[in-house]
Order: structure tokens, then sequence, then C-alpha cells
């Protein structure tokens, strides 16, 4: 089933989580899934690799969750890729305080997906 396909009739604030409760993955998380793994010898290798790893391997209870497109960690993964390595912490703190239920739609505050 394609994204193009499905209609959906919630707030746009919570279209994203609604999406991936239905299994489906939002376009930007698409696209920063499909940007490639960092070369290992580079600083944003580490960090990029835990949270593609944590991603794979983490509980249903726990994923597919946040009401935000990109998802809370495709946006950390941003925030490495394109920022140093202390702001990347503190944007994605910021995000983490506020990704609650309910809340959410397209956020890259601070980000811009590379080209």
């Amino acid at each position: 089933m394609q994204i193009d396909d499905v209609e959906f009739d919630v707030p746009e604030e919570l279209r994203p989580s609604a999406m991936r409760r239905m299994g489906l993955r939002p376009v930007m998380d698409q696209t920063i899934d499909r940007l490639p793994c960092p070369r290992m010898t580079s600083a944003t290798f580490l960090p990029v690799a835990l949270l593609r790893l944590y991603r794979r391997l983490r509980p249903e209870i726990i994923g597919n969750r946040c009401g935000y497109e990109p998802s809370c960690s495709r946006y950390s993964e941003l925030a490495f890729r394109t920022k140093p390595p202390l702001t990347a912490f503190r944007l994605t703190y910021k995000r983490l305080c506020r990704c609650k239920p309910g809340k959410g739609g397209t956020d890259l505050t601070e980000l811009e997906l590379p080209s």
C-alpha cells in the first residue's frame, strides 16, 4: 500500500502518528531512511549507526508512536548529520521534550534535509 492510496480524515498534527499506526511511513521518514550511512571515519557515523540500530531493534510498544514528521529518531539523525555534536544533542533533547501524545505535525525546527 502506498501513502498516496490512503486518505486521512484526521487533524494534520495527528497525521504522522496515524500513518505509523497503520504501518505506513511518512514521506520525510522515507527520505531520511534513504540517506546513505556516513563513512566510519566521519564523526556522524556512530550516532547515525546507533539511531538506525535503535529503529531496527526497538520493541513495537516503544516504536511508531511519535506524532511528528520526521519521527524523533530520524530528526535526531538529521541533527547529527547537519549540525555539530553538541547542537545535535541540544536539538534532540528539545524535540524529545516536545513529543507528547496528541501533539505533532511536520517539524524540522532549525534543520533542513540535506540535498
